[in-house]
């Protein structure tokens, strides 16, 4: 739990600061053989975030997938989506995002870039949060 506050922490202060901007970041850790990627977007809200859980837990919609950046997946959604908690920078005029956490049924850790399948149609490119 230590591991996710810390870096959570920073991306929340680093969303913060960056107010203007529309902010799509990550963190991740290795549980081999698996990923877990805490994921900051302004792409959803809070709302829609657990709306979007919700679906996936009722197997209503599809899980989030890892996709490279061709289109092709590296992985797909391992267990529940964890909606964390709003965070104060949108995108695309919402006022607030969302900071979530995926663990993703890979091997290999996604570094610098990370692109993730929301749904069959949003595909959203995350930076990953420096240290």
């Amino acid at each position: 739990m230590k591991r996710i506050i810390l870096p959570l922490g920073l991306l929340l202060l680093s969303a913060h600061t960056a107010s203007a901007a529309c902010v799509n970041r990550f963190v991740a850790r290795s549980e081999y053989p698996r990923q877990v990627v805490t994921l900051l977007t302004g792409k959803l809200t809070f709302q829609e975030a657990q709306s979007l859980a919700e679906a996936i837990r009722r197997k209503q919609a599809p899980g989030l997938e890892w996709v490279s950046d061709q289109g092709k997946t590296v992985a797909k959604q391992f267990g529940d989506l964890k909606i964390v908690r709003p965070m104060p920078v949108g995108c695309d005029g919402k006022s607030s995002g969302v900071v979530m956490i995926a663990t993703f049924g890979a091997s290999a850790a996604p570094s610098k870039k990370m692109f993730v399948k929301l749904d069959p149609n949003t595909t959203v490119d995350f930076e990953q949060q420096a240290d």
